[in-house]
């Protein structure tokens, strides 16, 4: 019996050396991986952390709407070795094709697609400031009355406006708009400055324009239209005494609020002679003449500029002090 309980040892021994000196290998780990992927361009140092899919391959960044992020700018972490092989760069959050490619240190890949989804407010709604028939006649280089809104943010940047022709159907789409504040009253969004590319188009068609808003992902039509019309054509240039070359084109600019319409005829009087001069070439915001080549050189006073223009009255601008006429 002592021999059966020993030989019954033995072989227990036996099976278990065996057991412990087996070794199997254990998959690898992926290691072409995106761990974490972090937007960091937030205010009060706020993060937002992208859920990451690898059985998809793709990464989905909710982006709340009070943020007003046009831009994220990410910070990436990877596997143990891997790297991205593409720069880092800030992504457009109307981004729809952004990709990244995570390389391993043993040479697989793996291509995760970026999502990036913008959480809107539930509704939108908006108005003219003031709906009077003369708020909301204007012209062409004029300023678009003022927008008050449940825009629910104050970045100007985010918002989209869109004159459509009610006749033609024509879209002419606004410059991005550079104010939208926020107030006792809400919000309000409106067009600063002077320069004309915050004015209503200079090359728009008279009509009436429906005017569609458009505001993180809500796209209305106001209720009230905006009418075009064209108004008398005006120029700028000094009033405080000229100096022109016979030999170089002069340059005629629209006045402000204004524009340049079929001009047909542009007359510089000198000493009582009239002078035609010859219009070369013109936009709605300018114009390029040449002087002709009898108009005399020297000083003048009182040199007199007469602008004619289809279907318009004259412009007629009369210089306040001496004027100098040379040949180049």
């Amino acid at each position: 019996m002592k021999r059966v309980y020993t030989f019954i040892s033995i072989l227990f021994l036996g099976l278990l050396f065996s057991n412990c000196t087996k070794t199997e290998d254990l998959p690898l780990l992926p290691s072409d991986k995106i761990l974490e992927y972090k937007v960091t361009n937030l205010p009060n140092d706020d993060v937002i952390y992208g859920a990451i899919d690898n059985n998809e391959n793709t990464i989905t960044v909710y982006l709340p709407y009070y943020y007003g992020l046009l831009v994220i700018d990410p910070t990436i972490q990877v596997s143990s070795g891997a790297k991205i092989t593409e720069e880092i760069l800030p992504v457009k959050t109307d981004e729809k094709d952004k990709t990244y490619t995570v390389k391993s240190a043993t040479g697989t890949t793996r291509t995760y697609k970026l999502k990036i989804e913008l959480q809107s407010t539930s509704s939108f709604e908006a108005t003219f400031a003031s709906t009077s028939s003369i708020a909301l006649t204007q012209g062409p280089g004029t300023k678009l009355p003022a927008i008050n809104g449940t825009f629910m943010h104050t970045n100007s940047s985010l918002v989209s406006i869109v004159l459509i022709n009610q006749e033609t159907k024509q879209r002419v789409q606004m410059p991005t708009p550079n104010s939208l504040k926020a107030s006792s009253l809400g919000y309000q969004l409106t067009y600063t400055g002077t320069e004309r590319e915050n004015l209503i188009p200079s090359d728009i068609i008279a009509g009436t324009y429906d005017v569609e808003v458009t505001n993180l992902n809500h796209t209305i039509i106001l209720a009230n239209p905006l009418k075009i019309t064209y108004r008398q054509p005006d120029v700028t240039f000094t009033l405080l005494g000229l100096t022109l070359a016979k030999n170089t084109d002069w340059t005629i600019k629209a006045n402000l609020n204004k524009v340049i319409l079929d001009p047909t005829e542009v007359i510089m009087t000198l000493n009582g002679k009239d002078y035609p001069l010859t219009i070369k070439s013109h936009t709605r915001t300018e114009m390029q003449v040449s002087l002709p080549a009898n108009l005399p050189t020297g000083s003048f006073e009182n040199v007199q500029i007469k602008f004619q223009f289809k279907d318009w009255p004259d412009v007629v601008k009369t210089q306040l002090y001496t004027s100098t006429i040379t040949e180049s």
